[in-house]
């Protein structure tokens, strides 16, 4: 089984948002994939955001909006995700 990875890339220092949404997202689909924080210098304070991976696909969102980042992983995994927002 392919499992849907959900990884925050933010920037040091973190802007507001960004990890609450993560958390919120990683609460409620904790079932449904792996969360992980990438928190590094190398980012820039516009660079942040959500890498949804699933099997060979792929996106990214750059969005506080739990709807917003639900709809990015219903996406990408389709036929393997269950949307609950």
């Amino acid at each position: 089984m392919r499992t849907l990875r959900v990884k925050l890339i933010i920037p040091e220092p973190e802007p507001q948002g960004p990890r609450e949404a993560f958390e919120k997202v990683s609460e409620v689909h904790a079932d449904q994939a792996i969360f992980q924080i990438n928190q590094t210098e190398y980012v820039g304070p516009d660079g942040w955001g959500f890498k949804i991976t699933y099997r060979s696909n792929e996106t990214f969102v750059q969005s506080t909006a739990l709807a917003e980042i639900e709809r990015a992983m219903a996406a990408v995994a389709s036929n393997a995700f269950e949307r609950r927002m």
